[in-house]
């Protein structure tokens, strides 16, 4: 009995604390909603009212500009040959080449960059003069360093610089998008989207709620409150007076952080240079999102979560902390410390689900072992504690609901239905995440051993995945039909031998002519595709 009171004792000590950091945590993230809706009434009432929104004539209606596209390359054998040659296949644009860093003692996916080389002579592969794995800027400024000398030996200057990983679906407007705004912003950062793991893969399927969430709201209300946005590293443009910027202070990317990108985000604003984070277009006709972005499979192991999220944690936590300190605006700061709460909130919330099974071992040793003892409430009516759990509760609801919300409009109700579990499942992989990165960072500092680029294993669509991808995306960009037309149709294909485009026609949502037009510009593009070979 005795036991029992100094259990609940120690229970109630530690609801207090934790309750209260959770609700300041939930503040944090209702202040955050609140600027992302208001925002979006406003543009919706007052900013659209006066400067209609962009649309995909503007983007063709421009000149090409050459660009570069930088890829860094570790270990990719499996991905690197399909991900380059989908990318050339898919890409409307023609004023651009691809540069691949790739290691002297990483021949598998050396010889692979080089096959499409011979072939495409707008793809390069660029030799790092060092053994891998440096880590990831290393290998970026091996490759802008070949960028610069193709300048020279070919009396041309590429106006942007683009960022990919060897495992990128690219969208074939991307580089339209780039050209468009390039002229006027510094930095152009897109969408990332997970591709859909199977719904009851709770491991890769929690980054769909995270990204659909985090790249279609909290990056929106970063770029409003302090006109900066960190850079995924992926389907992100910047413009050469940014790289000349950088460039006269040494190197592009700063070798040692495991988070080059954010890291490069934060100096060129710094520097004073205009970034700014774009979603294109911003709804399909059914009010979901049809955006212009880069699309990937992310992990979908626990070890692969872990090594890669802990190799974020490291890089935005860790690394920025001490390099950087608390900089800039408050509204800067404000943001600096949202993305430096990821690590805390990762170890408060295991302890909330600690403390719910104290609860749960409390209330069933109370109507077991001790039902004919008068045991004392874990919490009396009235007093604080019941007050700040149920403002907790709302709140919490409010986060659920708003992550169900997101994934929704990305990816359609049969994906929305399994958030609430993907989200649990998420916090318990984050806070992994979290003790691995304190464990690696700790073991940095004590004993001086250098953090290394943590690779992550890949993944990349076959041919029979990507084919009605393409179809659907040309459809969704000329609103031919929805998403839950195009999710239906996909659903269909997977027990019918019928392409993608005969399940459209014979539900009547396309006709004849729509069908044969988009199968001829299909071909088009992959005459083009071959043309551009060398």
């Amino acid at each position: 009995m005795h036991m029992a009171i100094d259990f609940l004792l120690v229970l109630k000590l530690l609801f207090y604390p934790v309750a209260g950091l959770i609700l300041v945590s939930s503040l944090d993230d209702l202040f955050i909603d609140l600027c992302y809706h208001i925002r979006t009434i406003w543009r919706r009432l007052y900013t659209y009212q006066r400067h209609p929104a962009m649309q995909h004539p503007d983007l063709r209606g421009k000149g090409e500009q050459p660009f570069a596209v930088l890829i860094p390359c570790w270990q990719e054998a499996d991905v690197i040959r399909n991900m380059l040659e989908n990318t050339l296949r898919t890409y409307e644009y023609h004023n651009y080449h691809l540069f691949v860093g790739i290691y002297p003692n990483d021949p598998d996916s050396a010889a692979e960059v080089e096959h499409v080389a011979r072939q495409y002579s707008r793809v390069h592969a660029c030799p790092v003069p060092r053994d891998g794995p440096t880590d990831k800027a290393d290998c970026l400024n091996a490759t802008l360093q070949r960028v610069w000398e193709f300048e020279r030996e070919n009396d041309l200057e590429f106006t942007g610089f683009v960022l990919h990983d060897a495992e990128d679906i690219i969208h074939p407007l991307e580089l339209k998008l780039f050209n468009h705004l390039i002229d006027r912003k510094d930095m152009i950062q897109l969408p990332v989207i997970p591709l859909e793991r199977p719904l009851g893969n709770l491991t890769g399927g929690h980054y769909l709620d995270e990204f659909a969430e985090n790249h279609c709201k909290e990056l929106v209300v970063r770029e409003a409150l302090t006109g900066l946005v960190p850079s995924a590293g992926v389907g992100c443009a910047f413009s050469r007076r940014a790289f000349r910027k950088l460039q006269s202070r040494g190197d592009v990317f700063r070798s040692g952080s495991l988070t080059e990108d954010y890291d490069l985000a934060l100096r060129l604003g710094a520097l004073g240079c205009s970034e700014i984070f774009v979603r294109f277009p911003q709804k399909a006709r059914d009010g979901r999102s049809s955006l212009i972005a880069t699309r990937e499979y992310f992990p979908d192991t626990v070890r692969g979560v872990v090594r890669q999220k802990s190799r974020w944690l490291i890089g935005i936590v860790f690394q920025a902390w001490r390099r950087r300190k608390w900089p800039g605006s408050l509204a800067f700061r404000y943001i600096l410390f949202r993305d430096r709460k990821g690590f805390f909130t990762a170890w408060l919330n295991m302890a909330a689900y600690l403390l719910l099974l104290g609860v749960l071992l409390y209330w069933s040793l109370s109507v077991t072992v001790f039902a004919n003892m008068s045991m004392p409430p874990l919490m009396r009516r009235g007093e604080p504690l019941e007050y700040l759990l149920w403002i907790n509760l709302v709140l919490l609801l409010n986060r659920a609901l708003h992550s169900v919300a997101f994934c929704y409009h990305t990816y359609g109700p049969a994906c929305a239905a399994l958030s609430l579990p993907r989200q649990v499942w998420g916090n318990v992989l984050n806070f992994l995440a979290g003790f691995r990165a304190f464990r690696l960072y700790s073991l940095h500092l004590l004993t001086g051993r250098p953090l290394s680029w943590d690779k992550t294993a890949h993944q990349f669509p076959d041919a029979e995945e990507l084919a009605p991808l393409r179809l659907g995306d040309m459809m969704l960009q000329q609103q031919l039909i929805t998403w839950d037309d195009l999710d239906k149709a996909l659903l269909l294909q997977r027990t019918s031998p019928l392409p993608l485009g005969r399940i459209l026609l014979a539900q009547q949502l396309i006709d004849q002519a729509m069908l044969d037009r988009l199968l001829t510009d299909q071909t088009r593009r992959r005459e083009q595709s071959h043309a551009d070979k060398a």
